[in-house]
């Protein structure tokens, strides 16, 4: 077994507590409350902008050309295909980049975003892509596992669902997992197991961020 595929299928559990989320069953029914999917989409923007900066921060650290290209790769995939989804529902909702930039992030959000920009201070290129890969990865499989029920089609998020359930989506998602696992497959036991680690615990705090909304609603 490949040493990212052996990473996925640590971390499949984790991806499949997400699906499970009332959140996420919410929004594959239709009955997710437009007012919660606004505060979702919110604290998305506030995490996809820091997000994107955690690549500027890999491309600094970078040493190899073939490490520029992978993270300018999806990077541009994050700015242009992933804002193009967030900024049609800011538009719908009456707000803008601008109006985002005065609101803080919940703690789940904030603490998914210390634990990135903690990886990215130490400038390791693999560990890098360890803590921002399963964010790329679970959406892909949460949304095309969901988009497969007959019920989602039903959803009122259907287009949203769709966006990130898509061929399109899922085949850069598997490019990025082949450059990876090329880069990792070579390493030490010791070194895969720690950026395994890694993974797991982006994971864990994806599941965190899709109990976020319906968690801080009711308290």
């Amino acid at each position: 077994m490949s040493f990212m595929k052996e990473v996925v299928s640590h971390n499949k559990h984790i991806w499949d507590r997400c699906i499970d989320t009332s959140f996420v069953q919410d929004l594959k029914s239709g009955e997710l409350a437009f007012e919660s999917f606004k505060k979702y989409m919110i604290q998305d923007s506030i995490y996809l902008k820091n997000y994107a900066r955690i690549y500027g921060k890999a491309i600094y650290h970078a040493t190899t050309l073939s490490d520029i290209q992978v993270y300018y790769s999806i990077l541009s995939f994050v700015t242009e295909e992933e804002s193009a989804v967030r900024l049609s529902y800011l538009e719908q909702f009456g707000m803008t980049d601008n109006d985002i930039e005065r609101i803080s992030p919940l703690p789940e959000n904030q603490n998914y975003i210390d634990f990135l920009f903690e990886i990215a201070e130490g400038g390791n290129s693999l560990e890098i892509l360890m803590a921002v890969l399963p964010c790329l990865l679970s959406y892909s499989y949460i949304f095309r596992k969901i988009a497969n029920e007959p019920e989602s089609r039903m959803s009122r998020y259907w287009d949203f669902i769709c966006d990130y359930a898509d061929d399109f989506y899922a085949e850069n998602c598997k490019k990025w997992y082949i450059l990876t696992d090329t880069k990792c497959k070579n390493l030490s036991v010791i070194e895969q197991e720690k950026l395994d680690h890694i993974f797991e615990k982006a994971s864990l705090l994806e599941l965190d961020f899709w109990n976020m909304t319906y968690k801080r609603e009711n308290e």
